[in-house]
C-alpha cells in the first residue's frame, strides 16, 4: 500500500525495449532503412474498406444520440480509414457499428479531459485534428488524402513551439472490446505521455536541454502530475473503483529522457505519489494493467469490468489505436480490438463532452 492506495504487484514481465509489445511481449518491429512505415519518400497506399460483420452492441440508442446522423458519421469514419496505410487502420467492425447507430449510447459518455486553464479552442483542435498513425514521427498514412478529406496534413500538436506546448488531454470512453466472436464492454481512459522518442518531437524540443532539479525538470514533473490526475479524476467522476495503470510516458517515449539523475522511474515516482496521496480517501484499488484484451474475457474478471478503469498509453499525434494491427504497443493492442478510434474522435462522435480539471 503506497500513498493510501492499494497496489498489487504486477504479474507482467518488464516492457520490452521500445514499449513494443508483441503477442507474447517479445515481438518487435523491424524498423528497416526506410523508416517504420517506409513512406518517408513515398505516400502510403490507402487501406481497403473491407466489409466485416459487426458484433451486436449491448446498449440501445437513446437520448440526444437519436439526433445524430450516424450513417453520415460512419461515412466520415470510412473516409478516415481509407487514409491509413494498409494494415494500420482501425477495425472495420467498429466503423460499421458507428454507422448503424449501435455505438450511439456509448458515444454520449465520451469525455475529453483538459486543464481548466487550457484554451478550449486549442483543446478541441488537439482532440479533433488527429493523424491516423504516428509511430516515432513516422507517419503511416496518405497526407494528401487527409488534406482532401479534412483540410489538414498533420496533427494539431505540431502547433507547439520550443516556448509553448499545445494542451495535454485525456479521453475517456466505454467501448466494446472484441476477442474472436466474443464481446464485452470496458471503461478506458486514453492518456498522453510526453514524447522523448525522437529529437524532432515538440516535447523534446521544449524540455531539452534539461538537468535534474532545474526548472524544466520541475515543470515536467508537474505536467506528469496533471496527466496522472486525469486518471483519478475520471475514476471519481465516473464512479469506478478500480484503476489499472500503465507506464504512461515510459517505454519508447522515454528513450531520450536521460541525463544525470534523470530517468522515467524517478519521474514517475515524483509525479504519481502526490496524486495517490490526494485521492487516498477514495480508496481506489490500483493495479498494473493486465494483458489486453485477454483480461476482459476471463470469467473471474467479468464482475470487475463495470467498476474498472483501464488506462491506455496514447500518443500526442494519432487517432486512438495508432497503428492498430501493425503497432505492437499498448495503444495498438487496444486499437485493434475496440471501437475507440471512432468513439474518441469528436469528428465522428459529435456527442463527446469536454470537462475541465482544476490542477
Amino acid at each position: 500500500r503506497r500513498g493510501g492506495v492499494a497496489f498489487i504487484a504486477s504479474s507482467l514481465p518488464p516492457l520490452v525495449p521500445g514499449n513494443l509489445w508483441g503477442p507474447f511481449f517479445g515481438q518487435r518491429f523491424d524498423m528497416g532503412s526506410g523508416g517504420l512505415c517506409g513512406i518517408h519518400s513515398r505516400q502510403a497506399e490507402a487501406a481497403p474498406l473491407d466489409a466485416a460483420s459487426p458484433p451486436t452492441a449491448k446498449q440501445p440508442d437513446d437520448g440526444p444520440a437519436r439526433d445524430v446522423d450516424w450513417k453520415a458519421q460512419g461515412d466520415i469514419a470510412a473516409g478516415m480509414r481509407g487514409v491509413y496505410q494498409s494494415g494500420y487502420e482501425f477495425p472495420a467492425w467498429s466503423m460499421e457499428m458507428l454507422r448503424s447507430g449501435e455505438l450511439a449510447a456509448l458515444a454520449r459518455g465520451v469525455t475529453v479531459y483538459h486543464k481548466a486553464d487550457d484554451r478550449l479552442e486549442e483543446v478541441k483542435a488537439v482532440a479533433s485534428e488527429r493523424e491516423p498513425v504516428n509511430i516515432g514521427m513516422s507517419r503511416c498514412y496518405n497526407q494528401d488524402r487527409l488534406m482532401e478529406l479534412l483540410k489538414y496534413k498533420t496533427g494539431a500538436y505540431g502547433r507547439s513551439t520550443k516556448d509553448r506546448l499545445m494542451p495535454n488531454i485525456a479521453i475517456y470512453c466505454e467501448t466494446p472490446i472484441k476477442q474472436d466472436d466474443r464481446m464485452e464492454n470496458v471503461h478506458v481512459i486514453n492518456v498522453i505521455g510526453y514524447a522523448f522518442d525522437d529529437q524532432t518531437q515538440p516535447d523534446y524540443q521544449y524540455f531539452f536541454p534539461m538537468k535534474y532539479g532545474d526548472t524544466k525538470w520541475e515543470e515536467l514533473v508537474e505536467r506528469f502530475r496533471h496527466m496522472w490526475r486525469f486518471i483519478f479524476v475520471c475514476a471519481e467522476r465516473k464512479g469506478l473503483k478500480r484503476i489499472y495503470l500503465a507506464d504512461i510516458g515510459g517505454g519508447a517515449f522515454s528513450a531520450l529522457l536521460s541525463g544525470p539523475g534523470i530517468s522515467y522511474g524517478r519521474l514517475k515516482e515524483e509525479s504519481l505519489a502526490p496524486v495517490q496521496a490526494e485521492f487516498k480517501s477514495k480508496n481506489f484499488v490500483v493495479e498494473q494493467l493486465p494483458r489486453v484484451p485477454d483480461f476482459a474475457f476471463k470469467p473471474e474478471n467479468k464482475a470487475l469490468l463495470p467498476e474498472s478503469l483501464l488506462v491506455n498509453a496514447w500518443d500526442p499525434w494519432s487517432m486512438v489505436g495508432n497503428g492498430n494491427g501493425h503497432d505492437n504497443s499498448l495503444d495498438g493492442f487496444f486499437g485493434r480490438c475496440t471501437a475507440m478510434a471512432v468513439l474518441c474522435w469528436p469528428t465522428t462522435n459529435p456527442l463527446a463532452q469536454y470537462e475541465a480539471v482544476k490542477m
